[in-house]
C-alpha cells in the first residue's frame, strides 16, 4: 500500500522529510518532525520554511540512498535493532495520496515541494510543567526557572539546555506572513492536516486565530488537530468545541482531531505531568465520547517514569471504547487511538535500566493492547520495537544517577516526593 502513494522507493528516503513540516513560531525555526534538529527560518524569507537548504541537503542524502544526520538517526537505530521506526510507520499508515506533496506526482526526485501536513507550535503559554519538558514548551517551566536556579538542573539534565526558553524577536512578523503564505497561491488547499501544539492550545489566541483563518478559508478534505493537555477549565473547553463543530457542520474542515497528552494513569502521572488534574482531564476527556465528527485520540510518551503504570491507562482506554457507539454516515465512529512516542530526554529513557527491568511491563502492555485495526497492529508493532530494544538495552548508571539528582531537585521546587511514586527506582538505583 505504501508504494502506491509514496513515489519515491529508495531506502531510506522519509514522507516526514517531503511532507511534514514542524513550524516552532517561539523560536523562529523549523524541522522536519519532532525528532530533527531545528534550523533557523529567515525572518525575511518565510516561505522558505519548509525548504531550507538543510532540509533540501537531507532529502537529497535520502534520495541517494544515505540516512541524513542531525536527528535521522533515531529511527536508524530502531531499525538497527529490528524495531519499527517512525519513518516506516508513517510509511505503513499512508492511506491518503493527497498527503503527498503534488510536485512528487511530476517529478519523484523532487526536492523543494509544498508540505501537505503542518504541525504549528505558536507560544509557550501552558498551565502544566511535565518532567520530561522545559521552557521552551511551557511558561510554567519557565515561571519555575525564575523562581529557582535553573542551573542546577541544566548541570544535571544534559539535554535540558535544548529547551532552553526562546522568545523569537520577529514572532509577530512571522505569524503574519505565516497565515500570508496559508491564504496565497492556494496553499491552505493542498493542507491536509493542520496541528496546533503549544504550549497549551486551548490557552492561546492563536487558536481563535486559527479557527478563524478555516473559517473564512475553508477546506472540507482538512484535518484540523488540537494536541491538548485537556487540564483546561471545563466551560471553557466546551465552548471551544462548539466552535469546531460548527467548523464541521459548516463544511469548512472535513473533522476535529483531538490528541489529548496522557501517558499512564494515577498518581505518578499527576507527578510526571505536574499540574495535571486527573479529574478535570476525564470530565474533558469523557465530554467529548461519541460525537462522531472528532477523532479521538490519545498519546503517551513512553518514559523509564510511567511505563509501569501505562496498563492502568489501557484499561480506562478499553473502558472508554465499550461506551463509544457505532455511527453511519458521514464519519465513521471508530476506537478512541492511543499512540505512543518516546520521551526525547536522555535521562528518563527506557534505554538506562538494562534488558530485564521493564521486561514484564513490556510483556504486560503487549497483551492489553488490541490488534483490530490496522493503526492498532501498526501501534503494537511499534512498542514491540521498543521492547526488543529495551531488553537489548545496558545498564547506564551514569545516566540512571542524573535522573534520581534530577527529581531531588525538582521535588526541592515543588515540595513533591519521587521515591514515595518510584519505589523500583528508590530501592535499585538510589544513591
Amino acid at each position: 500500500m505504501t508504494q502506491k502513494f509514496f513515489p519515491i522507493n529508495v531506502e531510506p528516503a522519509c514522507l516526514s522529510k517531503w511532507n511534514w513540516s514542524t513550524v516552532i513560531l517561539n523560536s523562529g525555526s523549523s524541522a522536519s518532525c519532532h525528532r530533527t534538529q531545528r534550523y533557523q527560518i529567515d525572518p525575511d524569507n518565510f516561505g522558505s520554511f519548509h525548504n531550507l537548504p538543510e532540509k533540501i541537503k537531507a532529502r537529497e542524502n535520502m534520495l541517494n540512498g544515505q540516512w541524513p544526520e542531525a536527528g535521522c538517526e533515531y529511527c536508524k537505530t530502531v531499525e538497527d535493532h529490528g524495531g519499527v521506526s517512525d519513518r516506516k510507520f508513517n510509511l505503513s499508515q499512508l492511506s491518503n495520496p493527497a498527503l503527498v506533496p503534488p510536485e512528487l506526482y511530476n517529478n519523484p526526485t523532487a526536492t523543494s515541494v509544498t508540505p501537505t501536513i503542518l504541525e504549528i507550535y505558536f507560544r509557550n503559554t501552558c498551565n502544566m510543567a511535565c518532567v520530561y519538558c522545559g521552557p521552551h514548551h511551557s511558561s510554567k517551566w519557565e515561571d519555575e526557572n525564575r523562581r529557582f536556579k535553573k542551573e542546577a538542573l541544566l548541570d544535571i539534565n544534559d539535554s535540558f539546555s535544548a529547551y532552553q526558553s526562546q522568545h523569537n524577536v520577529h514572532y509577530d512578523k512571522m505569524v503574519a506572513d505565516f497565515w500570508q503564505w496559508l491564504a496565497q497561491d492556494n496553499h491552505y488547499k493542498t493542507i491536509q492536516r493542520y496541528h496546533v501544539l503549544g504550549g497549551e492550545p486551548f490557552l492561546l489566541k492563536e487558536l481563535d486565530d486559527s479557527i478563524d483563518f478555516w473559517n473564512n478559508h475553508g477546506n472540507p478534505d482538512l484535518v484540523f488537530s488540537v494536541i491538548t493537555n485537556l487540564n483546561i477549565p471545563h466551560d471553557r473547553f466546551k465552548s471551544y468545541i462548539k466552535k469546531f463543530e460548527k467548523l464541521v457542520l459548516s463544511n469548512k474542515i472535513w473533522k476535529l482531531q483531538l490528541t489529548a497528552s496522557l501517558d499512564c494513569w494515577g498518581p505518578v502521572q499527576e507527578y510526571v505531568r505536574w499540574g495535571l488534574d486527573l479529574t478535570l482531564w476525564q470530565k474533558n476527556f469523557e465530554f467529548l465520547i461519541n460525537r462522531p465528527w472528532i477523532e479521538l485520540s490519545i498519546n503517551s510518551v513512553l518514559s523509564a517514569l510511567t511505563i509501569k503504570q501505562l496498563p492502568l491507562l489501557l484499561e480506562k482506554i478499553k473502558h472508554w471504547n465499550l461506551q463509544q457507539t457505532a455511527v453511519a454516515g458521514r464519519w465513521r465512529s471508530e476506537p478512541i487511538l492511543h499512540s505512543f512516542n518516546a520521551s526525547t530526554g536522555e535521562i528518563d529513557s527506557l534505554f538506562n535500566f538494562g534488558g530485564e527491568l521493564f521486561k514484564q511491563d513490556f510483556e504486560h502492555i503487549l497483551d492489553m493492547m488490541p490488534t483490530d485495526n490496522q493503526q492498532q497492529q501498526g501501534h503494537h508493532t511499534y512498542i514491540q520495537g521498543f521492547a526488543t530494544k529495551s531488553q537489548q538495552s545496558k545498564n547506564n548508571a551514569d545516566k540512571i544517577k542524573k535522573l534520581t539528582m534530577y527529581l531531588d531537585e525538582l521535588d526541592f521546587r515543588r515540595k513533591t516526593d519521587w521515591r514515595h511514586h518510584f519505589p523500583w527506582l528508590n530501592q535499585n538505583f538510589s544513591v
